[in-house]
């Protein structure tokens, strides 16, 4: 029984290479080892994540090892910008090709990273091979790559609403290797105008001689228009649970279907982004990207941290005459500052979450602001009342611990309205809320802290 369970284990374990063993065989320079069968088992996201770690010389060499359909799944998996300077560097047949394996979703965002000329291009050689390609590739960039028209895949099942059940699934039979979603099918009129849409499962268990039309769902929900953000599109997606969503313009007309694995990867990018952005690095940065790319992105939020810190340091300049003479101040500086901050920072995960998730807009600012600001009152009132006894027992004055709780309760409930308000402001900007927040907020937290508690204390204390 041992033995069997053993084999199961062994059977489920996944194929050719992990992370871990590509990138010992590149730390030990030894990349001429890797078995071509087994890199063709490997999962095509591990490999575009290995490829990330490695100069774009070495990366087409690692390529040539796999098939074009292959290689082109693991370009389409990449960093659409790693990618695009990965496809510059190739031949152009060899681009060509990779680009007319891929999906053309993925094509179009791949060659609208890439330079105007060499866009220009690769495409004008694709025009040549596979013009029909090039036309759709053409097509998709022009719509802006964050909104429902640069995400969507124009490849579709499309189906007359006249015809039987049987034929349908003939006519889905004979183009099966065109299309790889097929969880829906659209049933257009003559004018390519959306009339109905039936599931896969309702086409199969339907008798063979109904008609289309008769088994159609023709209550649409979910139809987006090309211009759609993204983020708009993910909400939708996860409000009605489709596996697909279709594009439609002002006539009616399909243009193309948005598929789950692009929300899938819109929200990782999306969380990513506003993580980062949370925290002042670039939003698309990775550990791998080179030192002036990082140092690009980084240096602006940095020198905007800086000045906040001068404007907290300038007041503490304000009060040094007191600071001198009681030192006190300066020892509890540095706690009224930091828990106000906290308390600001969360808040302000919250707040940026709650508006990319679509369940609050700018109509909520003054209700959700002045909410914030009071749960951020009740909670300072039990942690005000610990500061204050801690600073009781320490110092030994009472007069003191009154004025830490003062600044304590007014500082936290300051930095859950600070929290709170600057989301909804970069959003009222058409900014991204996220951008710089936690910068913003912790800077307002410093700079009030101190100006709250040392003016406070030079009035009561000094």
């Amino acid at each position: 029984m041992e033995k069997e369970t053993s084999e199961v284990i062994d059977s489920t374990k996944e194929k050719g290479y992990v992370l871990y063993d590509l990138v010992q065989m590149f730390e030990e320079d030894n990349l001429g080892s890797i078995d071509k069968d087994v890199l063709l088992d490997t999962n095509p996201h591990v490999i575009s994540l290995f490829l990330s770690r490695l100069t774009i010389d070495m990366q087409r060499m690692l390529l040539r090892k796999l098939p074009e359909d292959f290689a082109s799944e693991v370009v389409a998996e990449m960093n659409p910008e790693d990618s695009a300077d990965l496809l510059a560097e190739m031949r152009e047949s060899r681009a060509v090709s990779l680009l007319n394996e891929m999906e053309p979703d993925d094509a179009a965002d791949l060659v609208g990273e890439l330079d105007k000329d060499d866009r220009e291009r690769i495409l004008g050689s694709l025009e040549k091979s596979q013009p029909e390609t090039a036309e759709t590739v053409r097509e998709l960039l022009e719509y802006h790559p964050d909104t429902a028209g640069g995400l969507m895949n124009p490849s579709f099942v499309a189906l007359q609403d006249y015809i039987t059940v049987d034929e349908a699934i003939d006519e889905i039979r004979r183009t099966k290797d065109d299309y790889d979603n097929m969880h829906y099918l659209y049933v257009l009129d003559k004018e390519g105008v959306l009339d109905g849409v039936i599931s896969m499962r309702n086409l199969v268990l339907a008798s063979k001689d109904s008609k289309v039309k008769d088994i159609m769902n023709t209550d649409l929900i979910g139809l987006l228009s090309p211009s759609m953000d993204k983020e708009v599109v993910a909400q939708i997606m996860a409000d009605t649970n489709f596996h697909t969503l279709p594009v439609i313009d002002d006539e009616g007309k399909l243009l193309g279907l948005v598929t789950h694995d692009d929300i899938l990867d819109v929200m990782r990018q999306e969380g990513t982004e506003d993580m980062q952005m949370l925290a002042g690095a670039g939003a698309d940065e990775s550990l791998f990207d080179s030192l002036p790319a990082s140092i690009r992105m980084r240096a602006p939020w940095l020198v905007l941290n800086l000045a906040t810190a001068f404007l907290a340091s300038s007041v503490v300049g304000v009060f040094q005459a007191d600071i001198a003479q009681l030192a006190l101040l300066a020892v509890f500086m540095p706690i009224i500052a930091g828990i106000g901050g906290n308390t600001g920072a969360q808040t302000l995960s919250i707040t940026v979450r709650s508006l990319a998730l679509g369940e609050v807009g700018l109509f909520d600012a003054p209700r959700m602001c002045i909410r914030e600001a009071s749960k951020a009152f009740a909670n300072s009132i039990l942690i005000g009342l610990l500061g204050a006894v801690i600073a009781f027992f320490t110092t030994g004055r009472l007069d003191f611990a009154i004025v830490v709780y003062t600044a304590m309760v007014l500082n936290m409930t300051m930095g859950g309205f600070v929290g709170c308000a600057i989301p909804f402001a970069l959003k009222r900007f058409n900014l991204d809320p996220a951008a710089g927040s936690s910068i913003f907020t912790t800077g307002a937290t410093d700079t009030g802290g101190f100006l709250i508690f040392l003016g406070i204390g030079s009035i009561f204390l000094v």
